[in-house]
């Protein structure tokens, strides 16, 4: 069992930085991110906040407020945001837990488990949960600011 864990989560790691840079060129990012120097960061160096949208969020590059972007996300288990859209279309990973992101009133979730992946296009009404009981954290990467904007 520890070997089986231990190579999921390397291989999910392994995922991750292969996918940084791709998602962040998909997004519009600068390639100049990567071009200057190497970075390193352990999930325990991670700041994680409460952003204006009461979201708790980590920044990986970029600045979620103003720009293109990468950010980590958390989500307590057993919870969903209301029915909502975005400005820009976004990238999301899951890095943890079980996260569905559905458009409003789908009869059934679809289960993404760490490392699966999904896009959400800018304008589109859906909602995001965490199914699982335990938290969610997932990355996500846009070219534009990342905005919560509920819709009634």
């Amino acid at each position: 069992m520890f070997f089986s864990n231990n190579v999921k989560r390397m291989t999910i790691a392994a995922a991750i930085v292969v996918t940084i840079p791709a998602l962040a060129a998909a997004a519009g990012g600068n390639s100049d991110l990567y071009a200057d120097s190497s970075k390193v960061v352990p999930v325990t160096e991670l700041k994680f906040y409460q952003d204006k949208e009461g979201l708790t969020v980590a920044n990986g590059w970029g600045d979620p407020a103003n720009g293109a972007h990468s950010n980590y996300i958390k989500m307590p288990g057993g919870t969903a945001s209301g029915v909502h859209t975005h400005t820009y279309s976004y990238y999301g990973v899951v890095i943890a837990g079980v996260v569905a992101n559905e458009p409003p009133g789908s009869k059934q979730d679809h289960p993404l488990a760490a490392g699966s992946y999904w896009y959400q296009k800018g304008g589109e009404q859906h909602v995001t949960k965490c199914i699982s009981q335990t938290e969610c954290i997932f990355f996500v990467t846009s070219k534009g600011a990342f905005d919560y904007l509920p819709t009634k």
